[in-house]
């Protein structure tokens, strides 16, 4: 593994973790989900490097240990740079790697990222997984303009305590008989305790990372934003049937819809029976790795 750093649309410097394999099939561009970091997702792209894929993991602006400010995107348009910043690092693939085909795994923030992403370059990328992929939620205009309006009150580096229950605050209350508010993340218990005891997981977010997110959320829904579509472009969607951010089956089939609506032909799901939002870290997350793989392989 390799790590380094790259420099985004803005000056931003990305913090990226490589995994060369000796004669890689494709290279996988990661994009993790909100308040963890890159590391958590070395075991999978190790396990993807071993069985011929190259990978690239890097962590989201205000996140992980190089983050300047632990927790903030940006002060404004936070949305927009975070797209630049994959693009970006797609650049970075297509230099290194020539003419390899890229493929794209998002999870959870990462699936908002990775859907919104595809709008406009779905041609860039050859496969596509979301893991934990948030469905499309019809009151994020609502969530939008509180979180403008709370950024522009309180300060885009300030945290409130009333956009973390509009965004997360559901998610915990979806777990009945839990012994910590973040047992929706996994059935393993053993996991929730190392996301609690991680320092850099479950970070506070700020009103201009909120702010961030819910545009994201929020563009990710519009079926008109979809442009130049990749149509043929395999399109798979993993995630645990007790995950509260999917939606249940109907936000699941909501999201499935969302992709067929804006033009792609070729997208199926897998629901993992007795898992909750990381399926990548459940007890018997080899299925999950073994399934992945196989889509990818195919």
């Amino acid at each position: 593994m390799e790590k380094l750093f790259l420099n985004s649309s803005d000056g931003y410097k990305l913090s990226l973790a490589v995994f060369a394999a000796e004669e890689g099939k494709a290279v996988i561009q990661i994009v993790h989900g909100m308040q963890e970091h890159k590391e958590r997702y070395y075991p999978f792209a190790e396990f993807l490097c071993k069985n011929g894929y190259s990978v690239v993991v890097s962590d989201l602006r205000g996140h992980g240990e190089d983050a300047p400010l632990i927790g903030h995107i940006a002060d404004k348009k936070g949305e927009e740079l975070l797209i630049d910043d994959q693009n970006a690092i797609y650049g970075y693939i297509k230099e290194r790697f020539n003419d390899l085909p890229v493929y794209l795994f998002g999870h959870s923030m990462g699936s908002i990222i990775s859907r919104v992403l595809l709008q406009t370059k779905s041609k860039n990328y050859a496969k596509v997984a979301l893991s934990g992929y948030v469905n499309p939620n019809p009151a994020s205009p609502v969530a939008v303009f509180l979180g403008n309006i709370v950024k522009a009150l309180s300060g885009k580096t300030k945290s409130s305590k009333l956009l973390y229950t509009l965004a997360l605050g559901p998610y915990a209350k979806s777990i009945k008989d839990r012994k910590t508010n973040l047992d929706w993340l996994s059935v393993n218990e053993e996991n929730v305790q190392k996301y609690i005891a991680d320092e850099l997981c479950g970070i506070k977010f700020t009103n201009g990372s909120f702010s961030a997110l819910f545009h994201l959320l929020n563009k990710m829904g519009k079926v008109g934003k979809y442009v130049d579509v990749n149509e043929d472009m395999p399109v798979l969607l993993v995630g645990g049937e007790d995950d509260p951010c999917t939606g249940g089956e109907k936000g699941r089939a909501a999201s499935k819809k969302l992709f067929e609506n804006a033009g792609f032909k070729n997208v199926s799901a897998i629901t993992y029976k007795g898992m909750r939002h990381e399926i990548l870290n459940e007890t018997d997350n080899g299925k999950v790795y073994e399934d992945i793989l196989e889509f990818f392989n195919k």
